[in-house]
């Protein structure tokens, strides 16, 4: 269980948050310092690429003619020349085996960084030297193309740049914009239509632990876009991957460090109509005093005076006739808060702030750079116009002609999230071909949410009217620290060789989730809770740790025709494990539940714990008869209480080999070993224990061909894996709200294989331009699935089935308009397409509950939250001259299934959402900006339905409001 909230840890945290405030603070005085200094002289840094394949140049010497100054490009072919006077300047690049780059009229202003980009062509003969004319690149989606151009995988990214162009909040909003990529529930990436278990989350190239025990993937919309730098995702194989991916592997990049001096500070508030500033019109959860932080106090903790789970409880049975025990069992009741229902108020403006610095500076003479950076904000949803329902199908499918309610709510949800982090990275050059790298992230979320439905649930209150209400706080934080080194060895043949280390830690903490329901009938006045759904409180509590350490190592040679090839081998060994805890109380009474309707009247001290007491003498006994209202229970399920743990290792080899002038080959194998097993504290050895102990090889082979120097076509193989996750594994069984489905694990699930071909032709026409066409196919072995496990008592389980394939189309372009005429040199446009279409066995068992109603049911079904087309295209106006910026975006994903229902009724669709978020940005001086903001401009409706012959039925529906936004940005 959680560790109780105390005031010296509260104590702790005031202590080392204003640390890490006074150390930014420093920081930044130190570096105005320079600010004077390095105004006075200007900067040149750029890259090095080697011309043909696109790999950096390590060790060219950069040198300004002429001058004593200069410098050698590093790991990364990256140089840096510090402290120019200003002035015009001939730069000259030369490299032993390539040819001499002049570059003339490089321009170099006071306290400016001017950006030469270059690459050089192999020569085997001296020559003059090539002469160029300076141009500083700028573009940062341009410098990623010419990343995705070089990369031995199939991938696409997004820059900080389009992040915030579009303004994207966190990762997971971010990420829509990625071709292929689509967002569930706000925080969950789907890559190519397949869900979070065939996607791998990494944070700088380790994986992030997950905060959700019924997800793999980490919840990235808990990563703010104002630590981010960019978004890559691969979408093939190779087998210095990790090997459980199949839809993409995400690898979120923070802020790297500056060559200069940069600071920055934004302001920003949003408002929302439906939310903000509406007298009254939302719901709350009241907490406690450190909300605003994303943390609860202790308010919402388990009393301190209950007693350790497995404790026996007395019921009023017990308690009766012994005065120790009620008084124990009157005092444990009234520990617990008595507020079960949500109050009206008024939300106020969202808000949020930013800050980030960093620098370049001489540590015993070799550059380090450094930057920090700290986000906080606050935000409100709220809707009131919200309608959940579900329909069964009452009878076979020839005799019914409509289906028939299974509940019919309206539903009202509100709730405010916080969401703050900080980053810290530095990396320090020994020289330039050694480099030290150091990276600790932390974000925290804190989401509070109170929920009200009322309507028609037959199921559960017969003609009467239904109503359940649930109070709910997520507390989540997601840790990270990384340490890493890039070494090349000019005495092993100019072998390169990386390592990293990182530990991360994630938690997920819901103290006391509230749940009341009840029926009535407001014409007689009737109010009733059904037995079943007595009032209940849940305390829970997921910590999941993660201990990665990689080495890769790169062993260039010459081919046969001396051209650059590589061998590059490696190992990764890593460590998870999770600890879940669950703890349920329910108030019990000894009598009936006698509820008028009044809330707050049925949980006040007068109506919970001892509520009357009768002395009495019998036999020459004095006697207490003590009479209880309502009274707390725990019932214990020791099965929810589980340790998962899963240990990988891995080795492999790779070739990146040129086949001829056009063709390369990069292609190897992957050993990866599994160790996986959850423990409960079950009795039962039917539930106590899971375990998976697998090796498998994971070949690939990639074939890319140059059809010229801008454009690829590539084909690919690999054969990747997908683990259950530990929740699917756990045979306990848990609730979910209001409409009565219970999940249960499956321990006897197992892994899931995938062979994956991908093809691609692409076309890199201008710097910032590409225009891409891909095609893929999945075919997945023991694909695990959700599936009823009985319509009786109405349990989701998972399960293996046989076989699955996707397959789909990717089209892509970007492009400037200055084509169509000079005037339109400053827009331009970018759009994505996607089309899927899979196929899943449905299990055996569901098939044959299926087909007693409806025998006509297929064998098969797509995958769930699979959408068969996502689109994407965004209108870019860039003019710096003007100092102004603006993108109009627009996202729609198709009909996906979202819920398999029971039996023969129709599953659950999600209808497609159209988005369209406007942005326009201006900046008024050199460094304070504005920028408007206005998303969700259409205000689609979020809708769920199930069909049935030709009619349409609505699950859910429910809209969420046009936001507006105001950002001021301060930027040194």
């Amino acid at each position: 269980m959680r560790q109780f909230f105390t005031f010296q840890n509260l104590k702790n945290f005031i202590l080392n948050f204003k640390a890490i405030i006074y150390l930014m603070v420093l920081l930044a005085l130190l570096n105005l310092n320079t600010i004077q200094a390095q105004s006075l002289k200007g900067k040149i840094s750029g890259k090095i690429v080697d011309a043909e394949n696109g790999e950096p140049l390590i060790g060219a010497n950069v040198v300004l003619q002429n001058t004593m100054l200069g410098a050698a490009s590093d790991l990364d072919g990256n140089y840096f020349i510090p402290a120019i006077p200003p002035g015009s300047y001939t730069l000259v690049i030369t490299m032993m085996g390539y040819s001499k780059i002049i570059i003339t009229d490089v321009i170099v202003n006071a306290g400016k960084v001017t950006v030469i980009n270059t690459s050089q062509k192999p020569e085997i003969i001296e020559t003059e030297g090539v002469i160029v004319t300076a141009k500083a690149i700028r573009n940062t989606e341009a410098a990623l193309l010419k990343d995705r151009q070089r990369s031995i995988a199939v991938s696409d990214a997004i820059s900080a740049e389009a992040i915030s162009q579009v303004g994207s909040g966190d990762a997971a909003d971010a990420m829509k914009q990625i071709t292929g990529a689509s967002v569930v529930d706000g925080k969950y990436i789907y890559i190519r239509g397949l869900g979070d278990r065939y996607t791998s989350t990494q944070l700088n190239g380790a994986e992030i632990p997950s905060t959700n025990p019924y997800k793999r993937a980490a919840s990235v919309d808990i990563i703010p876009t104002n630590l981010l730098d960019n978004i890559v995702t691969a979408k093939s194989f190779t087998p210095d991957r990790p090997g459980n991916f199949s839809g993409g592997a995400i690898d979120i990049r923070t802020k790297d460090f500056p060559e200069v001096l940069t600071m920055s500070l934004s302001i920003s508030s949003s408002f929302n109509p439906q939310t903000n500033l509406k007298n009254n019109g939302a719901i709350l959860y009241s907490g406690g005093k450190l909300d605003w932080l994303g943390m609860d106090d202790g308010t919402r903790n388990i009393p301190s005076t209950m007693p350790p789970m497995g404790t026996h409880i007395p019921i009023s049975s017990e308690a009766g006739q012994d005065q120790d025990k009620a008084l124990l069992l009157d005092q444990y009741t009234k520990s617990f808060s008595n507020v079960m229902r949500p109050v009206a108020t008024t939300f106020p403006l969202n808000q949020s702030y930013h800050f980030s610095a960093g620098n370049q500076v001489t540590f015993l003479g070799r550059p380090l750079g450094f930057i920090g950076s700290f986000s906080y904000s606050r935000n409100f949803t709220n809707y009131d116009d919200g309608h959940s329902a579900a329909y069964l199908i009452g009878g076979h499918v020839d005799s019914v002609q409509a289906l028939i309610v299974d509940y019919d709510l309206k539903d009202q949800k509100s709730s405010e999230e916080v969401l703050w982090g900080g980053l810290f990275n530095a990396a320090y050059k020994l020289n330039p071909t050694n480099k030290l790298m150091f990276n600790v992230l932390y974000n925290r979320n804190g989401e509070s949410m109170a929920r009200l439905l009322d309507g028609k649930f037959p199921y559960e209150s017969g003609d009467a009217n239904y109503q359940t209400t649930v109070l709910s706080y997520n507390e989540r934080t997601m840790s990270s620290m990384q340490v890493s080194g890039d070494h090349q060895f000019d005495f092993l043949r100019m072998s390169r060789i990386s390592w990293k280390y990182s530990f991360g830690k994630s938690t997920q903490d819901e103290p006391d989730i509230r749940f009341f329901t009840n029926s009535y009938d407001e014409d007689l006045g009737y109010y009733n809770m059904k037995l079943g759904h007595v009032p209940t409180r849940y305390f829970r509590y997921l910590d999941e740790d993660r201990n990665e350490f990689s080495l890769d190592v790169i062993i260039p040679f010459s081919q046969w025709g001396g051209k650059l090839a590589s061998f590059k081998f490696g190992g990764l060994t890593a460590n998870k494990g999770r600890n879940f805890t669950q703890r349920k109380f329910i108030y019990d009474t000894a009598t009936s539940y006698n509820f008028n309707g009044d809330v707050d009247q049925f949980f006040s001290n007068q109506n919970i714990g001892i509520v009357d007491s009768l002395s009495y003498e019998w036999q020459g006994q004095r006697y207490t008869r003590y009479d209880f209202g309502l009274y707390i229970q725990e019932p214990i399920d020791w099965v929810a209480l589980y340790n998962g743990s899963e240990d990988i290792s891995a080795g492999y080899a790779m070739l990146d080999l040129p086949l001829s002038a056009r063709l390369r080959f990069v292609g190897g194998a992957r050993f990866e070993s599994t160790n996986m097993n959850v423990v409960t504290q079950s009795n039962d050895p039917r539930e106590n224990y899971f375990e998976i102990k697998q090796s498998d090889l994971l070949p690939s082979a990639n074939l890319i061909y140059s059809l010229r120097q801008d454009m690829n076509f590539r084909l690919v193989y690999g054969k990747t894996l997908a683990r259950p996750t530990f929740r699917e594994a756990v045979p306990y069984k848990s609730y979910e709200f209001f409409n009565s489905y219970e999940y249960k694990g499956n321990p006897n699930l197992k892994q899931t294989m995938i062979d994956n071909i991908d093809l691609r032709w692409e076309w890199f026409s201008r710097p910032g331009e590409i225009y891409a066409i891909s095609a893929f196919y999945k075919l997945f072995k023991n694909p695990i699935e959700q599936r009823i496990l009985t319509e009786a008592e109405r349990i989701i389980t998972w399960d293996n089935v046989d076989r699955a394939t996707v397959m789909g189309v990717e089209l892509e372009a970007r492009k400037r308009l200055d084509v169509i005429n000079e005037l339109f040199s400053n827009f331009s446009l970018g759009s994505n397409l996607t089309l899927v279409y899979s196929d899943i066995d449905i299990a055996k068992e569901e098939l044959a509950e299926i087909r007693i109603q409806n025998p006509y049911r297929k064998s098969s079904r797509s995958l769930a939250s699979q959408s068969p087309y996502i689109f994407n295209i965004n209108f870019n106006y860039d003019n710096p001259n003007k100092r102004i910026a603006s993108t109009l975006y627009y996202n729609v994903f198709g009909e996906r299934l979202s819920f398999v229902t029971e039996g023969g009724a129709p599953d659950v669709y999600e209808l497609p959402f159209h988005l369209l978020n406007f942005s326009i940005s201006y900046k008024f001086i050199n460094h304070l900006g504005v920028k408007f903001t206005a998303k969700n401009l259409l205000d689609s409706e979020m809708e769920k339905i199930q069909k049935f012959k030709g009619t349409v039925y609505n699950f859910t529906k429910y809209t969420m409001g046009r936001t507006y936004s105001i950002e001021l940005k301060y930027e040194l």
